[in-house]
């Protein structure tokens, strides 16, 4: 095995711009589901590099009023996948379209979106105890979804965030906690009727958000458009202050964030408008190594994930490349 923190690299066959993807285990192997600007979506095995187009049948076809659009197509640019019962599930909607769910392989819409929904800015997957859940963050709040259509959409309370583009989950000590972000960061726990915690940065827009852990202590850690990295603590139902100074480094916004965990060091890893991917350490609040260069464009998603039994991070952007980095190799 290579120590080169570059393990591989991939085109997408569109060449187009990929807006968002997720990663799901499936028989042993990763698989990644992406969308491009397009609004296709795509699936790339990076164990044989292998691309796939996948057609999704058009989510709006059990709404009375899509008889009026007979050529309308799928908007998507944000995804979320899970397995369940031995099937890949696809959830996605976009700036244009509200959240629908589909099957990965046959493209069947498994619960559809209707017109008028709230178009949607960011949807992770929740998974754990049960069948996994699906959370759409929208201008009109957080949701909170599963497979069937007979189960309602739970809208979490006081969720009117200005500008949702950010929303991800965690279990943390037992708890199913979703974190969303725009004008500025809200945290709930699913058991609960009530918001857990807010925190506001000092400027700008939060582009993406997480939860994560420094040592035993949960914090949320949340980037900002300007190029700023916020660390909070979060202690049981309250909301604590910044662990640190927020951190900088990029020349330039940052547009994608993921965590991640190697050894015992807290991690988050940037994507930005400098076309640049950076690891930092959440603990101490500072850069580890050099940038990491090679997209053409600014870097628009980051996810951390397991491949070939590495911590890696995946990184997407403008220049329609996927490229995965080798965690353990950065820190070395």
């Amino acid at each position: 095995m290579s120590d080169a923190p570059l393990l591989l690299s991939s085109e997408i066959p569109s060449s187009s711009p990929i807006t968002d993807l997720a990663v799901v285990e499936m028989g042993g192997t990763s698989l990644v589901v992406c969308t491009d600007l397009n609004g296709a979506v795509w699936t790339w095995d990076p164990q044989r590099d292998l691309w796939q187009k996948r057609l999704m049948a058009y989510a709006f076809a059990g709404d009375p009023l899509a008889v009026q659009y007979p050529d309308a197509e799928n908007e998507l640019d944000s995804v979320a996948a899970a397995v369940s019962g031995g099937r890949v599930l696809l959830a996605a909607g976009g700036s244009e379209q509200g959240s629908a769910l589909w099957d990965l392989e046959s493209g069947e819409v498994l619960r559809g979106a209707m017109y008028g929904d709230p178009y949607v800015g960011s949807m992770a997957t929740l998974t754990g105890e049960g069948p996994p859940l699906f959370v759409t963050g929208a201008d009109a709040g957080v949701r909170v979804w599963g497979l069937s259509v007979e189960e309602p959409l739970v809208e979490l309370p006081d969720s009117d965030i200005d500008g949702i583009c950010a929303v991800a989950t965690a279990r943390i000590n037992g708890r199913s906690l979703v974190v969303a972000g725009g004008g500025d960061v809200g945290v709930w726990d699913l058991a609960g009727d009530e918001q857990l915690a807010s925190f506001y940065p000092d400027d700008g827009r939060i582009e993406a958000v997480a939860v994560s852990r420094i040592a035993d202590r949960p914090i949320v850690v949340a980037a900002a458009e300007p190029g700023e990295i916020y660390v909070w603590g979060l202690s049981g139902d309250e909301a604590e202050g910044p662990v640190h100074d927020p951190i900088t480094g990029h020349e330039g916004g940052i547009c994608a964030m993921d965590t991640a965990t190697v050894g015992n060091r807290s991690l988050a890893v940037t994507g930005g408008e400098d076309a640049t991917v950076r690891m930092w350490d959440l603990a101490e609040g500072v850069g580890i190594g050099a940038p990491l260069t090679g997209h053409r464009g600014g870097v628009a998603v980051v996810r951390t994930t397991v491949l070939r039994g590495r911590e890696v991070a995946l990184s997407a952007g403008r220049d329609g490349v996927i490229r995965a980095w080798d965690l353990a190799a950065l820190l070395s």
